[in-house]
């Protein structure tokens, strides 16, 4: 007689120990084992966070890591004045003094006998940030709804970005601000630059470019806006972590010791 092997049956076989009128012994024994000495997916577990004896952070505790730098606080204003006019950067502004490649950031860059025009912001966490930057062509587009026009320098003067003639479009900068109740965590104006692209200047990393020419006259460099949006740091008070939970485990595992 000739036995032929059955691969699709050789999960019924069983030992001749096995074979016996109690046929579920072995087996529960077996599955008992299993559940006692299974695997253990975690040693120890610990509940830490804020406890009613936490005390805050005097500076907060940064991993330091190649490429990396700690949130910006958001940009909550802007400004444009007039240096050939005599105007001075605003109290609390920092002013665009050169663009990314070390030229000067005056929006009328190349022009002949046009005033000297610099962009100046400000950084905070006392009212809500910048969410969007533009610029806007008068008489040829419509304002945005949201959004607020940039017509005067904070000394009075007229804020016109074109290096055209007084007769001619003027070119103002816009802007919009987010809500008082925005989400923490949602994205503002952290940065901001201006390029000359008639140089070969182009935009940096993660920066948005908004494609209109602030000079629009017959002389002149391509002169635009870029604006980079991240999540600003947050105006919140940083705790030391304690532990909310002191109970310990049963046994003190050999592999991991507490």
């Amino acid at each position: 007689h000739k036995q032929t092997w059955r691969p699709w049956r050789r999960w019924r076989w069983r030992s001749p120990e096995c074979r016996s009128d109690d046929r579920d012994g072995p087996r529960q024994e077996h599955t008992a084992m299993i559940e006692d000495k299974g695997p253990r997916i975690s040693d120890y577990f610990v509940v830490a966070g804020l406890t009613d004896t936490s005390t805050p952070l005097e500076q907060e505790i940064t991993i330091v890591e190649p490429r990396s730098s700690k949130p910006k606080a958001p940009i909550t204003d802007v400004a444009v004045i007039i240096k050939s006019v005599g105007e001075n950067v605003p109290e609390g502004y920092t002013c665009i003094e050169s663009t990314p490649t070390g030229l000067p950031a005056n929006l009328n860059f190349g022009s002949l006998k046009s005033p000297e025009i610099y962009l100046c912001y400000k950084r905070g966490l006392d009212v809500p940030p910048l969410i969007d930057i533009g610029v806007l062509y008068e008489g040829k587009e419509r304002l945005i709804q949201g959004c607020e026009i940039l017509q005067a320098t904070p000394f009075g003067h007229c804020a016109n970005v074109n290096n055209s003639s007084a007769n001619s479009q003027k070119i103002f900068l816009t802007y919009r601000r987010a809500p008082l109740n925005r989400p923490q965590n949602s994205l503002a104006v952290t940065d901001i630059c201006v390029l000359v692209t008639s140089k070969g200047e182009t935009p940096p990393h993660t920066f948005c470019k908004v494609d209109k020419n602030l000079n629009c006259g017959m002389w002149g460099s391509s002169v635009y806006l870029c604006y980079k949006k991240s999540v600003p740091v947050s105006n919140s008070i940083v705790y030391k972590a304690g532990m909310s939970s002191n109970e310990r485990p049963f046994e003190n595992f050999q592999e991991v010791k507490i």
